[in-house]
């Protein structure tokens, strides 16, 4: 897990997202509500100081706008505003919960953690052999119940 400020050059976040997720904050520093979530923003280093993860946590100045290309960057409805941005710069989940640590990082841990197990592991859940015989067990009964019915007719 990677912590970055882009405060002058857009390009270089389209270099950073290519590699990997990224959890984004994009604000503008005249903006009260930009402000008074600094302090949380920057507590999220100590809360992740210990978990590794697969994502980078970004915070992208309004400025930069300009010189960035990636999707997720185009048409930002206000500051701060704060999403998942995918691999390939597309955007993702936006984040719309309190503006404090707690939350953040449980927003965090939701979204990429799944994922980053995901990866790691190759795949998602395997469906074991005894739930499909017992679907297959109801289908059975059901298919006999139906022919029995019929017969009687």
């Amino acid at each position: 897990m990677e912590f970055f400020s882009i405060l002058q050059n857009g390009g270089k976040f389209d270099e950073i997202i290519k590699k990997k997720p990224s959890f984004v904050k994009f604000y503008h520093p005249s903006c009260g509500h930009c402000r008074e979530m600094a302090p949380q923003w920057d507590a999220l280093k100590d809360e992740f100081k210990n978990i590794k993860l697969n994502v980078n946590i970004i915070e992208v100045h309004a400025d930069t706008l300009g010189d960035i290309k990636s999707d997720c960057a185009k048409n930002i409805p206000g500051y701060p505003t704060i999403m998942e941005v995918k691999k390939n710069g597309k955007a993702g989940k936006e984040y719309n919960g309190n503006r404090n640590v707690k939350d953040l990082k449980k927003f965090i841990l939701k979204t990429f953690k799944n994922k980053s197990l995901k990866k790691m592991t190759g795949g998602g859940k395997k469906k074991s052999r005894k739930s499909t015989k017992r679907k297959t067990r109801k289908t059975r009964k059901t298919r006999k119940t139906r022919k029995t019915r019929k017969t009687r007719k």
